[in-house]
């Protein structure tokens, strides 16, 4: 993977040279068939060119059939049939190579590198999927002859339902890495296979109201089903309902018609049901309410073979349904001065009720925790949109629409009777989304004495010296530690930020004057970033294979106080200077500008002399700007990559659009 090209020095050697002689004179002939061979040192090169190559064939059609009946003046009888054929072959092949030992004296110099262990997997993928949908439409006033009313009623009916099946099968040693194919193997065989069906079913409606064009009213509702609960709990029903009020149209409104165009103000309240069940590495289970046996074969061998075993069942919920979405909606809209500004505003909430997600337990459990409907999120936001549009001179016009939103989540509801310090799947009762824990940074240690007058640091690390990280002793004992780790004793750990976006905001100027245009789209957001301190992420000194510039630098020594990274350290306790903490919570606010077009249509004249309807050229670029203050080597739009690989790049791109 690509880890192992930033492992890779610029000094490594690569292929075997051709050199008169390699360890004393008159030994070239000894060592002449490896010339040009490629070194056992981790480059890619090698298993690029010869180590197997993955395969895969996809077929996805979608089949779409309707019928439209109009009976009535008003009314619409609809229905439509989609059916969805999906099936993928997938091959993967991993051959063994030939390497060439750095050592030259190894007995045998040969090897396999990286690729000792050669297979063929095949993968057979077949889902089918059938929706279908009927429904009936009525317009009362179609004609909008009379302004007094308008009444518009659906009502309809959804079916679902999807069948997935998989097999799996790996036999291991080619014969021959030239034939590809899974009988051409003398190796062990397995086999593997899953099938799983998915339904719905449900029925929807909609209601629209509007009373001279000023009273807007709307209902709308689902009552669905699933088959993922059990049979007690697989239906919900899930209402909304929306208003508004054209404020401007009344009467009393009449003598703000010269520089008001239109004032609106509008509410809603709506649930929708979510039955979408996840592991923790995000792939969907289809039966959570299911205990499912675990089956095998004994690793030991007894005279008739391998034992076969079927093994205890995981937990499941005895209470599991739909999460629901809950949200609440005010908003204003209104134009002025002839359409040139434009201002769009809602505040909302959103209640996430009875989530559905994997609650950690201890591992003294036994078992992964059951799925079930485990807690509630409330979401508090709001959202702004601005435009102003006008015009200068003959032939020019002018644009600037301004995007700005921000919002945070809390756990309102969760079972942790413990009270655990949160992690990926443990959370509190009043924790924010986004939190990052960690320890206060006092600073680093100037000098041995400092360390020995200092709060004891032996829970967390040995070997504290001049050049270390200080770390602040928040609860007074006299020692930095994580307490029990729970919430009413945590302590030194505490939150010293949140990776939540605020203030996403976009701004979007255009101008054009005769046949030129340009535009521009800015992107920025405020929030926090702590990098990771796991092997191979790029931001520590020390943590990867390759060095930064600026690792000399920053980081501290005697004739460097002043560094922003500790002491090198060699050793096992490495990792003792870079716990979370303060000191590297990273400002990963930005504004960047995402995208500049610059464009020119050709004139009508010239345009008819050559016999086309249109001729643009244009010039533009993507990513070409960008202001943040995180440190380098991380990029404040991508941070959250396990290794800052890949970059954003800077793209150019000329262009011409023609039509005859």
């Amino acid at each position: 993977n690509i880890n192992s090209v930033a492992r890779v020095t610029a000094n490594t050697p690569i292929q075997f040279p051709d050199l008169p002689f390699y360890i004393t004179p008159g030994d070239r002939a000894t060592y002449e068939p490896y010339i040009g061979e490629y070194f056992d040192t981790n480059i890619f090169l090698p298993y690029l060119e010869d180590g197997g190559r993955d395969t895969f064939v996809t077929n996805d059609t979608w089949l779409t059939q309707g019928v439209t009946l109009t009976p009535a003046t008003g009314l619409k009888i609809r229905s439509d049939f989609s059916y969805n054929t999906y099936h993928r072959n997938y091959k993967e092949v991993a051959s063994k190579i030939e390497v060439v030992d750095t050592d030259l004296t190894a007995d045998p110099i040969i090897n396999n590198g990286l690729s000792g262990n050669d297979y063929i997997e095949v993968v057979n993928d077949r889902n089918e999927y059938y929706v279908f949908n009927a429904f009936a439409e009525y317009e009362f006033n179609a004609d909008r002859e009379s302004k007094d009313h308008f009444f518009k009623v659906l009502i309809g009916f959804n079916q679902e339902w999807g069948h997935r099946r998989r097999f799996r099968a790996r036999a291991q040693s080619l014969i021959t890495p030239l034939v590809t194919n899974i009988n051409a193997t003398t190796g062990t065989q397995t086999t593997g296979g899953s099938e799983s069906d998915v339904s719905l079913r449900g029925g929807f409606y909609r209601l629209n109201y509007i009373f001279r064009d000023r009273y807007l009213l709307e209902a709308n509702g689902r009552y669905d089903g699933t088959s993922r609960f059990p049979t007690d709990d697989r239906f919900g029903f899930f209402p909304s309902f929306s208003a508004g009020w054209i404020i401007s149209e009344e009467s009393f409104m009449e003598s703000t018609s010269s520089w008001l165009d239109q004032l609106k103000v509008r509410g809603s309240y709506g649930t929708l049901g979510n039955q979408s069940v996840e592991d923790n590495n995000g792939n969907d289970i289809f039966y959570p309410y299911i205990s499912n046996l675990n089956s095998g074969t004994s690793p030991y061998i007894l005279s008739s073979g391998r034992t076969p075993y079927v093994g205890p069942g995981g937990l499941v919920s005895d209470a599991l349904t739909w999460e629901t979405v809950e949200s609440k909606n005010i908003g204003l809209d209104f134009t002025m001065f002839k359409n040139k500004l434009d201002v769009s505003a809602d505040y909302y909430t959103r209640d996430t009720k009875d989530m559905l997600m994997s609650v950690g337990q201890p591992s003294l459990l036994g078992t992964d925790a059951p799925s079930t409907n485990a807690a509630d999120l409330r979401t508090t936001g709001w959202e702004l949109s601005l435009t102003w549009r006008d015009t200068f001179g003959d032939k020019g016009r002018w644009g600037l629409n301004l995007a700005l939103a921000d919002s945070q989540s809390e756990i309102t509801k969760f079972i942790n009777p413990n009270g655990a310090l949160p992690t990926n799947d443990i959370y509190y009762e009043g924790q924010q989304i986004g939190e990052i824990w960690g320890y206060e940074t006092v600073g680093i240690f100037q000098s041995d004495e400092e360390v020995a007058n200092a709060p004891s640091q032996t829970d967390i690390g040995s070997n504290w010296m001049a050049g270390d990280i200080q770390y602040a002793d928040l609860d007074g004992n006299g020692k930095i530690d994580r307490g029990s780790s729970t919430l009413s004793d945590p302590g030194d750990y505490t939150i010293i930020g949140n990776t939540t976006p605020r203030y996403t905001f976009g701004l979007n100027p255009d101008i054009k004057y005769d046949n030129w245009s340009l535009n521009l789209f800015f992107q920025g957001l405020f929030r926090d970033y702590l990098p990771g301190n796991g092997n191979w992420n790029a931001f520590y000194p020390g943590n990867t294979g390759q060095v930064e510039e600026y690792y000399l630098t920053e980081t501290w020594s005697p004739d460097n106080r002043d560094a922003y990274f500790a002491a090198p350290h060699i050793g096992t306790d490495d990792k003792k200077n870079i716990l979370p903490q303060s000191r590297y919570v990273q400002n990963a606010a930005y504004v960047r500008l995402k995208n500049i077009t610059l464009s020119y249509d050709l004139p009508d004249n010239v345009l008819e002399n050559l016999g086309m309807n249109k001729v643009q050229l244009y010039l533009s670029g993507q990513n070409l700007w960008e202001y943040s203050e995180i440190h380098e080597p991380l990029d404040p739009e991508s941070v959250f990559t396990l290794t800052q690989e890949y970059y954003l790049q800077r793209i150019y791109t000329f262009g011409i659009n023609a039509s005859f």
